[in-house]
């Protein structure tokens, strides 16, 4: 079992960035290190980001609103 406290960016054994924050999962990636796509607790945004800090700043707002669960893709 995962702790749910929050925590701060880090790398994943498989090269993405992940963060959790109120017990869900942020995680953003690339495949080609010139756009980056984002994900919360499996389901991905919609589009992709130019640069890591902006998909991660996205996912943090995200999150932090009160829209969350009302139909994010």
């Amino acid at each position: 079992m995962y702790s749910n406290r929050d925590t701060d960016w880090d790398i994943s054994a498989k090269g993405n960035y992940w963060r959790r924050i109120d017990g869900k999962v942020l995680v953003v990636g690339t495949k080609d290190e010139i756009n980056y796509w984002a994900m919360i607790d499996g389901k991905f945004t919609s589009g992709m980001f130019d640069t890591l800090e902006e998909a991660q700043s996205a996912l943090e707002a995200k999150v932090n609103s009160d829209e969350w669960g009302n139909g994010y893709d």
